[in-house]
């Protein structure tokens, strides 16, 4: 028979597994740990990125940099125009601009940039 304090020892590590599984998985989760892309990026790399989805906009605004895996792209960036339209801007992961369309469009790779950098 377990004594009070080998039940209350159990207890207790029970729940720090628990809460370090709970943990582990809502890191995973704002990480964007998934293969189809759609995490979040953030520091350097999405100060790369927004300067370079920028470029295809002159004077446009680069909103959030998220992480993409599909068509050879590594990072996508809506970007405003100065007329308030807006731009899905795809980068590979050297930031050189893949190509860029209306936002709400299928990003399937077209190989073309639609977008009016030129």
């Amino acid at each position: 028979m377990m004594t009070l304090r080998k039940r209350a020892k159990v207890a207790i590590a029970g729940g720090v597994l628990a809460l370090g599984l709970v943990g582990a998985g809502t890191a995973l989760a704002m990480s964007g740990g998934n293969d189809d892309g759609g995490g979040s990026v953030s520091g350097p790399d999405a100060d790369h990125a927004r300067t370079a989805a920028v470029a295809v906009a002159p004077g446009g605004h680069a909103g959030p940099v998220r992480a993409e895996s599909d068509g050879g792209a590594a990072y996508g960036v809506d970007v405003t125009k100065p007329d308030g339209t807006r731009l899905d801007v795809r980068l590979d992961r050297n930031f050189a601009v893949l190509g860029a369309q209306p936002a709400g469009q299928d990003t399937g790779d077209d190989g073309g940039d639609d977008g009016d950098g030129g």
